[in-house]
């Protein structure tokens, strides 16, 4: 990028924001132009983009947002109807958070979003940047939002030859000095959607960057390569065993995980060796089951079959335990005990599960097994 003055800076945010006016996605969250944001559609949306893309996101927004739409009506909502509403969306511990910043916000905010970062940031799942969204976004409050989409650009714009991971706080402070004094939502919104459609990761579309003029590397083969990242780490392995448990009328056992963390609040179907917490922590794929580690102490069958199941920070090899029983072979006092129940292939979908269980799932009723 030539170097840009500060008397450049006004006319960076112009080109940008003339772009945006005639090119500005349209998400069901974002105001239209002249309309007032809704401050809780803004918060719903951030909380649902956090790791996740737009386009998992919105289906699962136009859901939420006409089954609870206000912020107060989210708080008095039952979590385990929240959690099926949220299943297959990942990372579930947002949900949590979700409705729990909704009862804060409705019971001390008269629910009403609060205008004040630091609130923002003092409630369940909101960090810096979801509080600096929805301060410029929801309230046109001069903010830094600063995203994946923001840091390559600026990555681009500068060619910052630094890899990622350490040239963040750098192309925090260079972004800062481009903020406008004005629209400063739409301005925001508007590096979001020049890094969306533009300023892509592999191919970027130089020849219709507004921006391309100050732009170091725009236009030129090195753009695809920034920013420039460490070499990747190679991902943990995992081994966890799934006890698939099925009755005489062809139901799946399943139980609540009220622990914290991977899955928190959902529906699974019991496991062990994969956490870090099992006190049995799986060194490799188990072969076979000790009676220690059997469930019920029941006959169990291990598939030949491993699922593979990518979590952010470690690959989870899964091999899958089956056995069938009559319900008489378990004692309510079994099943009460982790509240185990059974549930029927046909209510499987009213249940919070995440993309893991119903990976497995399904590799049960392909090979017909239930």
């Amino acid at each position: 990028m030539n170097k840009t003055k500060k008397d450049n800076y006004k006319n960076f945010s112009s080109l940008l924001l003339n772009w945006y006016d005639k090119n500005r996605r349209s998400l069901p969250w974002r105001a239209l132009p002249e309309q007032l944001p809704n401050p809780y559609f803004v918060y719903l949306s951030e909380i649902m983009l956090q790791q996740t893309v737009v386009s998992t996101v919105i289906p699962y927004f136009l859901k939420f947002s006409k089954k609870w739409n206000t912020i107060d009506q989210l708080a008095r909502a039952d979590f385990e109807e929240i959690s099926s509403y949220w299943a297959g969306l990942g990372y579930y511990s947002r949900a949590k958070n979700l409705h729990e910043t909704a009862k804060i916000i409705t019971n001390d905010y008269n629910s009403i979003v609060p205008c004040d970062k630091r609130k923002l940031l003092s409630f369940p799942g909101i960090g810096n940047y979801t509080a600096s969204a929805i301060m410029a976004i929801a309230f046109n409050i001069k903010s830094n939002v600063v995203d994946g989409n923001v840091e390559r650009i600026f990555s681009r714009l500068y060619a910052i030859d630094e890899p990622l991971e350490r040239s963040k706080k750098y192309i925090e402070e260079i972004s800062e000095k481009h903020l406008p004094n004005q629209r400063h939502g739409d301005y925001a919104q508007a590096l979001m959607d020049l890094g969306s459609l533009i300023c892509i990761p592999k191919s970027p579309r130089c020849s219709s960057c507004p921006l391309i003029s100050y732009c170091k590397v725009g236009g030129t083969a090195d753009a695809k390569i920034y920013p420039k990242r460490l070499p990747k780490k190679i991902k943990n392995n995992r081994y966890g065993l799934f006890f698939c448990l099925i009755n005489q009328h062809g139901d799946i056992l399943m139980t609540k995980n009220n622990n914290k963390g991977l899955l928190s609040n959902m529906d699974v179907i019991p496991s062990i060796g994969w956490l870090k917490e099992d006190k049995n922590y799986f060194s490799k794929s188990p072969n076979f089951i000790t009676k220690k580690d059997s469930l019920f102490d029941l006959d169990w069958n291990i598939l030949e079959k491993k699922i593979i199941h990518v979590f952010t920070h470690f690959k989870l090899n899964c091999s899958i335990a089956i056995a069938y029983i009559d319900n008489n072979d378990i004692s309510k006092a079994q099943l009460a005990n982790k509240s185990y129940r059974f549930i029927n292939s046909q209510n499987l979908k009213n249940l919070a599960i995440p993309s893991l269980i119903k990976k497995i799932i399904k590799y049960l009723q392909d090979e017909k097994l239930f």
